[in-house]
């Protein structure tokens, strides 16, 4: 534990670890410096944060997050509700427990396997399209913009289109479900949160009443046509193979069909379709957006995706499109793509793990120790263990190699220590579509644009003063939902010359 105040706790020492880091950096850089601070420790420390949360023990090892989420997959914490509260309006499948987790999970696992996801590569595909003809605007305007942003609305269409075979089209005009929740996550306001004006605007709460409003009814108003149209068909399998057909159906395997659709059952299933469209949207969209930021970084990585995917797909991009619809399987044979998006996950991992203890769990550090956990958050990090020297090569450094290399390499992942799914009983459902989501988005655009990062343009015309770089990066992560890239990455794209 770092020098303690029996009345202050740790808040002392952060002004210290604050300063280094730029203004709005996430809270996860600061307590990943202390590994720093402590190279030859177990990799485990103990926080005392009073008032602003209860005591937390940091993680920032494969060995002990191992634990943490595998060997005793401690339970999620109820210190997490209020923050996914605001979007999912109830107690979704991420904040489950027990056998009401693993109930839920079941209902879902269908819709997401292998197999379901791929077929909904011509969705994607038709999302990808729209995508690609904003880019080409922004190509021909040659100004600045954010791509996080137009890419967050892109995904947003994506997850709509899977879990709930909706066109939200919310890339081209207004869409109240998209809208409520883009606006949710812009207004949520975290633990950390200092400004005053900002934590206790009176506003926040009527707005986020009324997100939440919009939301639900959007999607109870799904949830009832998909209803009466298995009912009416008297379907033992849905037409479509969205998440929220695929839902009812597990659903009324063994019961009795009614008038209508249960209304708890309703009450239950928007919390899950409001967590999906958060998770589903959100973090994959920064994952693209920091694909395309480190392949502009590495011409060499570049031109390597792009030769791959004019030999899977030709180099006529007119036909990747329907190529990707009728073989979806193809998106399947892009080795380097895939390590690619691995590396990128593993330096900019869009989120960290935290558990609650348990009175009768202690972790095992290396020499022996044992840390109890009662009573105390468990907060793995995932961006400290993915840069951790102890167990990456050079690890600051984008090397895609590291995922094309046999266990006696000496750039073999480690066991345990790529955690931006997860592992265990808890490792994220959608994983499998994430992947699907960048590789075709990178199949559609890599090829045809050059996007380059135009943050020092941006910083000539949002003068600011103090750091703004983290380890050298100015596309350092912020909290905005899940972690994103530094005022929302200010870019220019370009139609590529002589593709």
């Amino acid at each position: 534990m770092p020098e303690w105040n029996p009345i202050l706790g740790h808040l002392p020492m952060l002004p210290r670890l604050l300063n280094q880091l730029p203004k709005g950096a996430q809270q996860s850089y600061c307590f990943g410096l202390l590994t720093r601070d402590f190279p030859n420790s177990d990799g485990l420390f103990y926080i005392d944060l009073w008032p602003f949360s209860l005591p937390i023990i940091i993680v920032s090892t494969p060995e002990l997050a191992h634990q943490v989420g595998q060997e005793y997959d401690l339970p999620k914490p109820d210190s997490l509700k209020p923050f996914f509260k605001p979007i999912t309006g109830g107690l979704g499948l991420f904040m489950m427990n027990g056998e009401d987790h693993k109930s839920s999970r079941a209902l879902f696992t269908p819709g997401f396997s292998a197999n379901v996801i791929l077929e909904h590569t011509g969705n994607i595909v038709d999302q990808a399209q729209v995508y690609v003809e904003i880019l080409r605007e922004y190509a021909n305007k040659g100004e600045i913009f954010s791509l996080d942003a137009i890419t967050c609305w892109y995904m947003m269409d994506v997850i709509g289109a899977v879990s709930l075979d909706a066109q939200l089209n919310s890339q081209r005009q207004h869409n109240d479900l998209a809208s409520a929740m883009r606006n949710q996550i812009q207004r949520h306001i975290r633990e950390e949160e200092m400004n005053p004006f900002k934590r206790y605007n009176p506003m926040r709460p009527i707005m986020e009443w009324y997100n939440g409003y919009m939301m639900d009814r959007y999607i109870c108003a799904e949830l009832d046509k998909r209803y009466q149209e298995w009912r009416s068909a008297k379907l033992s399998k849905p037409k479509t193979k969205s998440v929220i057909d695929l839902v009812i159906a597990e659903y009324m395997r063994e019961r009795c069909a009614g008038d209508t659709l249960d209304v708890r059952f309703k009450s239950w299933a928007c919390a899950q379709i409001r967590l999906f469209l958060f998770v589903g949207h959100d973090s994959t969209a920064a994952t693209i957006v920091y694909s395309f930021y480190l392949l502009s970084r590495h011409p060499a990585a570049l031109e390597r995706v792009r030769k791959e995917h004019n030999e899977v797909f030709s180099a006529d991009l007119l036909i990747t499109p329907q190529l990707l619809k009728e073989q979806p399987q193809l998106i399947n044979q892009l080795p380097y793509t895939t390590a690619v998006i691995k590396e990128c996950l593993r330096l900019f991992p869009p989120a960290a793990a935290f558990r609650g203890g348990l009175a009768n769990v202690s972790l095992r550090g290396s020499n022996g120790q044992k840390y109890p956990t009662d009573g105390m958050g468990v907060w793995v990090l995932h961006d400290a263990i993915h840069r951790h020297p102890n167990y990456w090569p050079r690890p600051s450094e984008f090397l895609p190699e590291r995922w094309m290399v046999g266990p006696d390499h000496p750039l073999y992942p480690p066991k345990w220590a790529w955690r931006p799914f997860e592992y265990g009983t808890r490792n994220c459902i959608g994983q499998t579509l994430v992947m699907l989501d960048v590789k075709v988005t990178l199949a559609m655009t890599i090829r045809e644009f050059d996007i380059q990062n135009a943050y020092k343009e941006w910083d000539q015309f949002n003068s600011s003063k103090g750091i703004k770089t983290v380890d050298g990066e100015r596309a350092y992560q912020i909290s905005a939902g899940s972690s994103h890239p530094a005022d929302g990455f200010p870019c220019r794209v370009s139609i590529r010359q002589g593709k």
